[in-house]
């Protein structure tokens, strides 16, 4: 890339970097009553434009706006082939709750009646399409095509959890190709926001599956074997304690130990980020930067919303967060 195409990274990231949250703003959202109050302190930011009426329209609302953003970012990027495809792996993931639920609903026969439920995929198809094939040819070659052509090659023959599961691999694993062609500082600093998620990914593939997924960073591939062939819980808690990871993970339960990694990941990941952002400012890792950001975001505020409706306290809240809150 030309000095001009960095600088323009480099413009275009740190002007989209200012709507993003502040340690502030979490700690404002976490002390309100209820989400209805964490909706209305939004609003006010002018984060969201209305009052949602539930909280599973507050996510649409908080998704939709990340969304938007991205699709902004990556028409900005449009001529950039790598910090493009970076942010289009972004709106991916971001909308790939909603894919999930349409792909479920076209294995379990239950489509027609789940219609109502298309929010992010209205401009590929008013109604929920009667198979496999056809919801991939109603994206037409672009990034929900690609992957779920990957997830139904592997997964052929394999149930419907695996085949989810390896739209989440998809993600990580195309992430990771990317970055894998950056140079010198920018590859280290792209590669440290990915890390912990690369083992995340892996490690639940392998405990859920039974299967190496060899995309990992500071665990090795004997590791996976190892939970792979895994028969109980006990010998699953046993080879994680083997792990970089021992020391920070919750291994009470398999459960708990995969919720705290995947904590420590998008951690390690927000902090990683905004390291990018005091680096040299020519550097295309930006790009993955700004993105992580934005999806850590709204899994946050999503986060504090879902707690401040099952009525948890702060202390359990802020430790489900990607800041580091005392």
């Amino acid at each position: 890339m030309s000095y001009a195409i960095y600088s323009f990274i480099h413009s275009i990231s740190r002007t989209q970097k200012v709507s993003l949250l502040t340690k502030g703003l979490v700690n404002e959202l976490i002390s309100s009553e209820s989400w209805n109050n964490v909706a209305s302190l939004l609003k006010e930011r002018g984060i969201i434009e209305e009052q949602p009426a539930s909280i599973e329209d507050f996510e649409f609302m908080l998704k939709s706006r990340s969304l938007t953003l991205l699709e902004k970012i990556r028409n900005y990027f449009s001529i950039f082939r790598v910090t493009y495809n970076i942010v289009d792996l972004y709106i991916y993931m971001l909308s790939l709750d909603e894919l999930k639920n349409i792909i479920v609903s076209i294995v379990n026969g239950t489509g027609n009646g789940n219609s109502n439920k298309i929010r992010f995929f209205k401009k590929y198809f008013d109604q929920i399409p009667s198979s496999l094939e056809e919801l991939t040819n109603s994206f037409k070659g672009n990034i929900y095509a690609n992957a779920l052509s990957y997830a139904i090659k592997d997964g052929q023959g394999k149930n419907i959890s695996y085949l989810l599961s390896l739209l989440d691999i998809y993600f990580i694993k195309k992430l990771s190709e990317i970055i894998e062609g950056f140079k010198g500082d920018w590859k280290s600093l792209a590669e440290n926001i990915i890390c912990y998620y690369k083992d995340y990914y892996s490690i639940s593939f392998a405990i859920k599956h039974k299967t190496v997924e060899n995309t990992v960073c500071k665990i090795g591939t004997e590791i996976l074997k190892d939970l792979s062939s895994s028969t109980s819980n006990t010998e699953i808690l046993d080879i994680l304690r083997r792990t970089q990871y021992s020391k920070m993970l919750n291994v009470n339960n398999t459960y708990e130990a995969l919720a705290s990694l995947y904590r420590m990941a998008r951690v390690n990941a927000r902090k990683s980020s905004e390291l990018v952002f005091m680096s040299s400012p020519f550097n295309p890792a930006l790009a993955l930067a700004l993105a992580e950001l934005i999806r850590l975001d709204t899994e946050d505020i999503v986060s504090i919303a879902n707690a401040k409706s099952l009525r948890l306290k702060e202390e359990e809240i802020k430790k489900m967060l990607s800041f580091e809150i005392i």
